[in-house]
């Protein structure tokens, strides 16, 4: 017959030397009770209710001074939304703390498992572990580590002393890999494991290799080795920390055997709602952004690449403000104020300080598509006198023909170029004509594209056209991408998004 234990109040009436947490609940088919022992044994369907948490098994032994619950015949544990399923379990109730073996579970949609693992109410470290994005019996890949950390409150995992497998063949060693499950909403790619090759006009032909780093969620980084054909053997490291939910920043210094040593620091302070970018009826083969609507970068930077120019900021900021509503929420601007002391190598070093407005609707649809005008307001304004103003007016509009196949194009008109800009990163490929652009976005299943050409239309030569491949491999992607009129390509591979 099966008997329940219910709270403390069921059990003062009946066990007085015992005391029972509130809102706990024991249900099994057999409960015996050892009021000397402060012990109560369950066996056969447990189950046991503690606020949010949820212990079922087939043999439990509860504590009742230590106020600890012990499994040894298999479990399954709902604990901070995450289901866990094991062979024992040593757990703390009230601390919510403990030691599992033999675990494996799902979080969001990455499988995990190891020969033990530690719970903790902000933290979970397993040992002997894999874990892998793939949702199928054997997987494509995987990671093994000695540990992996998981903070569920942030959606990130950290992986020590591990090998990438790829359809079971262990490829990559990894000494420290980190997995962000919220990348995506920064429009950023979790690190590959496999090295970036490439080639540009400035570095020729280059491999390069980047590797994580990691003491706490708070500071992590990576470090990168590389070779360049036109700049020789290179590499550097660079610092990710986080202070709260507010101040972020990154650290860096890189070197190669021709430019020398480049880095900088560049802190954010953010604050606001948070804001997506607008994607329109466009297909989402690549990740959108999401921002807080307010963001002050401050940044101090020495010879770091820009536009094939090494630039030194010391300092820059750059005041920034998305998606704000001017009278009605369908007419939107996004606003930057910038300034800042600036020295370009082989040019001049002077302040500067401008800003950027643009003003715009959310997309409204027609016959032909969405169609979004707005106005471009530019203007910057240096320390040696000049200035470079050209506002501008744009005409952007998007059709999606199927769900696999879109069609965007734009119109730019400058209304006026007063001045110029002193330097030369800034006036990379720049020409007051009026530009026309298009962007194609098609999809044949795992495979995406995006083909990107800008033209001068007061002659007709282009500006860019640049051509983007996604291979999706089920739970990986290769991405290919060719700038043709800058002479880039890039081939990489990142796990797929989730």
């Amino acid at each position: 017959m099966k008997r329940s234990l219910s709270g403390l109040f069921l059990l003062a009436l009946v066990l007085p030397a015992f005391s029972l947490l509130k809102e706990l609940t024991i249900n099994a088919d057999t409960v015996n009770v050892e009021k000397a022992k402060y012990r109560i044994e369950a066996s056969g369907s447990v189950e046991a209710v503690y606020q949010d948490i949820v212990l079922t098994g087939d043999h439990v032994i509860y504590n009742t001074s230590a106020e600890t619950f012990y499994a040894d015949r298999g479990f399954r544990l709902i604990f901070n939304g995450i289901t866990f399923e094991g062979q024992t379990l040593d757990y703390r109730l009230v601390s919510r703390e403990g030691v599992a073996t033999g675990t494996d579970f799902h979080y969001q949609n990455v499988r995990l498992a190891g020969s033990r693992i530690d719970l903790a109410a902000d933290e979970l470290r397993v040992r002997g572990a894999n874990f892998t994005t793939c949702d199928l019996d054997h997987p494509h890949y995987r990671v093994t580590a000695a540990d992996i950390l998981l903070y569920p409150q942030y959606g990130w995992l950290v992986a020590y002393w591990g090998y990438f497998w790829l359809d079971g063949i262990p490829v990559v060693p990894m000494p420290t890999y980190i997995y962000d499950f919220n990348a995506s909403t920064r429009a950023q790619k979790n690190l590959p494991p496999f090295p970036a090759i490439g080639s540009d006009p400035e570095y020729g032909s280059y491999i390069s290799e980047t590797l994580a780093w990691h003491l706490r969620r708070e500071l992590s980084g990576t470090y990168t080795l590389s070779y360049a054909a036109n700049k020789g053997l290179g590499g550097g490291a660079q610092a990710n920390y986080i202070v709260n939910d507010q101040h972020t920043g990154n650290l860096r210094l890189y070197a190669n055997a021709k430019d020398g040593f480049f880095g900088g620091l560049t802190h954010y302070w953010l604050f606001g709602g948070t804001v997506s970018e607008q994607s329109g009826p466009l297909l989402e083969l690549f990740p959108l952004p999401k921002y807080r609507q307010f963001e002050l970068e401050t940044e101090l930077s020495f010879r770091e690449r820009l536009n094939y120019q090494h630039v030194s900021f010391t300092p820059g900021l750059t005041l920034r403000t998305r998606r704000g509503e001017l009278l009605r929420k369908e007419a939107k601007y996004d606003l930057e104020l910038k300034g800042g002391l600036i020295a370009e190598d082989g040019g001049i070093r002077t302040t500067a300080g401008g800003y950027d407005l643009r003003l715009y609707g959310d997309f409204q649809e027609f016959p032909v598509g969405f169609v979004t005008p707005s106005l471009l307001l530019n203007a910057t304004y240096y320390g040696n006198g000049t200035r470079w103003v050209k506002p501008q007016l744009a005409l952007d509009i998007t059709k999606r023909f199927t769900p696999d196949l879109s069609l965007s194009g734009a119109y730019y008109h400058y209304l006026t170029v007063d001045g110029t800009s002193p330097f030369n990163y800034e006036l990379y490929r720049f020409r007051a004509a009026d530009r026309l652009q298009s962007t194609v976005m098609f999809r044949t299943g795992e495979t995406g594209g995006k083909v990107h050409a800008s033209y001068f239309l007061d002659n007709w030569s282009p500006e860019d056209i640049d051509y983007s491949l996604l291979f999706r491999l089920h739970c990986y992607d290769l991405e290919a991408t060719y700038r043709s009129m800058r002479g880039e390509f890039l081939l990489s591979f990142s796990l797929a998004a989730q």
